[in-house]
């Protein structure tokens, strides 16, 4: 139907006869034309949207702090390098990790309870398949 209504417009640079036709054509046409319009509207909306929302997850580059007048520049950088040693220093505590390997009571406990659960749903699901003939 829309390729009538581009094959008529084409077809003919002078204006159709005016009969109740034609006149209908026109409203068609007019209305296929109004049809995609909206969607067209709505999806251009749609993608300022999403382009609206990425934009506000992208953050501008850090801008250079100003410089300080005088010696105080010179002096701040000295007490953070005065720092940096102890920073380096700092307590390295061993954490207790207990997939390391090693069996420990916490692992033996888990392997059992969980086999034992999980044998028990199994066997449960069996019980009641079976019941309601389902397998």
């Amino acid at each position: 139907s829309s390729l009538f209504c581009t094959k008529r417009a084409v077809a003919s640079s002078r204006p159709p006869p005016p009969s109740p036709s034609a006149e209908r054509a026109a409203r068609r046409c007019q209305s296929m034309a109004r049809s995609s319009l909206f969607p067209a509207v709505l999806l251009a909306a749609a993608a300022a949207l999403a382009v609206h929302g990425l934009a506000q997850a992208f953050v501008p580059a850090p801008q250079p702090a100003p410089a300080l007048r005088g010696g105080v520049s010179s002096v701040a950088a000295a007490v953070a390098a005065a720092g940096v040693p102890l920073a380096a220093s700092a307590a390295d505590e061993l954490l207790a990790y207990n997939m390391a390997g090693e069996w420990t009571s916490t692992f033996i406990a888990g392997y059992f309870i969980l086999t034992l659960g999980y044998t028990a749903v199994a066997f449960v699901s069996y019980l009641v398949l079976t019941k309601l003939k389902i397998i």
